[in-house]
């Protein structure tokens, strides 16, 4: 299957939850055309010596009209599109997925209390730090399995770790600062979603608040906290409920349709060019990460969609969202695990 290199680019910018790297567009009428900028600012990558770099700038710049790849840039290095390809896919799994995987853990409740008032909560709360668990401390020590198999360079088992320490950088990173992102609403589908869905997310949390006990909120008073949920903030008690409320919105909501998006759009691993003579070890593990992070775990004894949940405030979100996009709405998980992407009959079971 070939690559149009071009459009997955602007593919990635735009319908992926990194859209959040928008910045800005051209003027109306601009000479340039409709374009707009996504800014990778303290970008973590892997160099071809396996060495883990931050390059100041990554900067990506694609055609809203015609939804394709304009230009890139890494710091001073201009890019193309087979390269940025790589870059973008590695940021997404690397840098920038991760950061949800942490947040949701602000947003689970594991004690046996819970058990009598929010159940099917508890249970999601467990997977996900289960998962969590394998996610960031295992998956470092399958390199020497990888390696062996001649699936990836000798270089990603070295002492240093270059993986965990882009995972690190990511975690570390606050999310890029993103209120314009609603000016992406008539050129994304996914966020054209989000930006609803988020606002449905959060009257229902309000109105089911109570089913969700237990927080480490007051823990956090970073300002970054009410930038998704900013225009609902003053309906929220406190800051500690606020910080539950994006935290359950990321590690269910958002996460799983990263992951989904993930699947849909790189159709095929072997776009990622693991020749390329300055991003080629990238390649090799989006590859790998592809393959083997993205797929189905069959034989799941426990239910982990929104849709069919019988819980009232996953159902409630899940109807009004399915108005708004099924698709989307139907693959909607209510944990962190690794998950099925309804891809055929949306009304089928979850």
């Amino acid at each position: 299957m070939d690559c149009d290199y071009e459009a997955m680019c602007a593919t990635l910018c735009l319908e992926q939850t990194q859209a959040i790297h928008y910045y800005a567009r051209t003027p109306d009428g601009s000479s340039l055309g409709n374009i707009a900028g996504f800014f990778f600012a303290n970008f973590a990558y892997v160099d071809n010596d396996c060495n883990y770099q931050v390059a100041d700038l990554f900067a990506v710049d694609i055609d809203l009209d015609t939804k394709r790849f304009v230009k890139a840039k890494l710091d001073d290095i201009n890019l193309n599109a087979k390269e940025t390809l790589i870059l973008l896919w590695f940021n997404m799994f690397a840098a920038h997925h991760v950061k949800l995987h942490a947040l949701a853990n602000w947003g689970v409740n594991v004690d046996e209390a819970l058990a009598d008032v929010n159940p099917f909560f508890r249970q999601s709360s467990v997977v996900t730090v289960l998962y969590n668990y394998f996610g960031y401390t295992s998956f470092n020590g399958f390199f020497e399995t990888w390696v062996n198999d001649g699936l990836v360079s000798p270089g990603w088992k070295n002492p240093e770790k270059p993986l965990v320490q882009a995972f690190n950088h990511g975690i570390k990173a606050n999310p890029w600062q993103h209120s314009q992102i609603v000016e992406l609403v008539k050129y994304s589908e996914i966020v054209n979603f989000i930006v609803k869905v988020r606002a449905i997310f959060a009257a229902e949390f309000q109105k089911h608040k109570d089913l969700f006990p237990g927080t480490d909120g007051e823990a956090s008073e970073s300002k970054w906290v009410y930038n998704l949920f900013e225009t609902h903030s003053r309906s929220l008690s406190n800051n500690s409920l606020l910080l539950l409320l994006l935290s359950v919105f990321v590690g269910t909501v958002l996460h799983s349709l990263d992951h989904c998006l993930m699947d849909w759009n790189l159709k095929d691993p072997l776009w990622l060019d693991v020749d390329d003579p300055r991003f080629g070890k990238m390649a090799e593990v989006g590859r790998v990460v592809k393959v083997g992070f993205v797929s189905n775990i069959p034989g799941l004894y426990f239910h982990k969609r929104f849709k069919g949940s019988g819980h009232p405030f996953y159902e409630a979100v899940y109807r009004k969202a399915a108005k708004i996009n099924k698709k989307f709405a139907d693959n909607m998980d209510t944990c962190i695990i690794n998950w099925e992407c309804d891809l055929g009959n949306s009304d089928s079971a979850a």
